[in-house]
C-alpha cells in the first residue's frame, strides 16, 4: 500500500507523510538505529539493526506491493523523523482482521505532533485495507506512548510482565493494546 500527504505541526513545521521507497532504504536503517538506542522502549537495541540496505529495499518494495500492509515515514523539512505501519497480525484467514502497529520518533521530534499525525493516518489506511482491529504492543513504562494510544481510543487489554530483558539485568512489563476500527 502506499500513501503520501502533506501536514503542518503543531509548531508550524512542514511535514510530508509519505510511505518510503528503495531510495529511502539506508535513512530508514539509519533511523530505525537512532531511535533504539534513544530510549528503551523500543523492541531492539541499534546494533541488533542488521539489515542490508539491498533487505530494506526488497521489505520497502514487498510493503508497497502488499494491500493489507503500509509503511509510512514523517520527514519535517527534508529529515526523517519518524517511521510507523502496519502488516497483518498473521497470514491466515482467521486473523485477517488484525493488524500489528510499530512507530519509532526521534527525540528530537517528540512532542511536535508527528506521532499523533502518524498514528491517525495508520488508522485511516487500515480501516481502508478491510481490518476491524489494530494492535500493539508498548511498554508500561512509556507513558507518553501510552497516552498518544489511549487519546485514539486504544484501549489495554492485558499486560505481560518481563516482556523485555534489558542487558543490564533489569526487565520491563508491556501492555497489549487494541483499536477496534
Amino acid at each position: 500500500m502506499n500513501y503520501e500527504k502533506s501536514i503542518v505541526l503543531y509548531d508550524g513545521s512542514g511535514c510530508v507523510l509519505r510511505s518510503p521507497d528503495a531510495d529511502d532504504a539506508l535513512e530508514i536503517i539509519h533511523h530505525l538505529r537512532i531511535t533504539s538506542d534513544e530510549t528503551g522502549f523500543m523492541a531492539r537495541y541499534g546494533d541488533e539493526i542488521t539489515m542490508t540496505p539491498e533487505d530494506e529495499t526488497n521489505y520497502l518494495r514487498s510493503v508497497k506491493e502488499n494491500p493489507r500492509a503500509l509503511m509510512i515515514a514523517a520527514f519535517v523539512d527534508g529529515v526523517l523523523a519518524a517511521n510507523s505501519g502496519f502488516n497483518p497480525a498473521a497470514p491466515m484467514e482467521k486473523y485477517r482482521l488484525r493488524a500489528e502497529f510499530g512507530i519509532s520518533v526521534k527525540r528530537a521530534f517528540w512532542g511536535r505532533g508527528v506521532g499523533s499525525a502518524l498514528l491517525e493516518a495508520n488508522i485511516e489506511a487500515a480501516r481502508s485495507a478491510g481490518y476491524g482491529q489494530l494492535e500493539l504492543e508498548v511498554v508500561t513504562d512509556n507513558v507518553r506512548g501510552i497516552a498518544l494510544y489511549e487519546k485514539f481510543g486504544f484501549q489495554i487489554y492485558g499486560t505481560r510482565p518481563k516482556s523485555f530483558a534489558y542487558r543490564d539485568g533489569t526487565y520491563a512489563a508491556e501492555h497489549l493494546m487494541m483499536l477496534e476500527l
